[in-house]
């Protein structure tokens, strides 16, 4: 089996339970995302392509907008969320992590809209955004060379 895909397997059992729990429970727990962020450190260490920037850089990307966020907003995001995107950083380097949220934050925006619209929502009820975050770094593991790309072609012509 190719690393890479192996490494896309635990990825997505970590995710997907990161997910689920978020959803039942309202919480991401320290139990899932420090193993999450050990196995994100074991895989990058042993590639050898990355480096202790590379993985400092990963983790403030995919953490630190979202601390910030939470600092300033009081409420709203947990620490879960915050420590699960640091985790996804590791996993994906700083450019990935930020497309991640990114597509978490339209994606999660986008069925907050259809919920409210919908009446399962009213203003003012929670969403878990665990899920969105999670489908955020899945899509970023699996196609973030190829949406940057796309994006610079688009918009840097």
């Amino acid at each position: 089996m190719d690393g890479r895909v192996f490494e896309g397997l635990v990825l997505a059992a970590f995710l997907a339970v990161a997910a689920i729990v978020d959803y039942r429970t309202g919480f991401i727990f320290d139990w899932l995302t420090f193993p999450m962020a050990a196995c994100a450190l074991c895989f990058r260490l042993f590639d050898g392509d990355t480096g202790l920037i590379q993985l400092l850089g990963g983790l403030l990307a995919g953490g630190a907008p979202l601390l910030a966020i939470r600092i300033l907003s009081h409420e709203g995001l947990g620490g879960g969320d915050v420590k699960l995107a640091a985790a996804g950083g590791l996993w994906l380097g700083w450019q990935h992590a930020f497309l991640a949220l990114a597509l978490a934050s339209w994606i999660g925006g986008l069925a907050a809209i259809v919920l409210l619209l919908s009446g399962k929502k009213r203003g003012g009820d929670e969403v878990a955004f665990g899920p969105f975050l999670s489908l955020g770094i899945w899509i970023s593991f699996l196609f973030g060379n190829h949406l940057i790309k796309l994006y610079g072609a688009f918009f840097c012509g």
